[in-house]
């Protein structure tokens, strides 16, 4: 797992600085941003392993599958059974 806290930590910054110059940065959330990057990680895991949804769930960190499957659906539009089936290199 990745956290705000834990970039701070890494950088020797306060929690709050990061974040709030992370976003005047990028426009984004820096947990936002760590989603968004989880799920490019699973685009490429779901079309060049045969790991399951649970496994890369597991793997990238999030709670459970579902919150995963919805996360990368927010973000892709699509489940990621739909991608792997779209993308999926033979």
């Amino acid at each position: 797992r990745i956290r705000a806290a834990d970039l701070a930590a890494l950088v020797g910054y306060s929690e709050y600085y990061i974040t709030q110059k992370f976003h005047e940065e990028t426009r984004y959330a820096v947990t936002d941003y760590i989603k968004f990057a989880k799920i490019e990680r699973a685009k490429v895991l779901l079309t060049s392993t045969e790991a399951t949804v649970q496994k890369l769930a597991e793997q990238l960190g999030f709670s459970t599958r579902s919150y995963f499957s919805r996360c990368f659906q927010q973000v892709v539009g699509q489940s990621p059974a739909a991608y792997r089936a779209r993308f999926k290199t033979h």
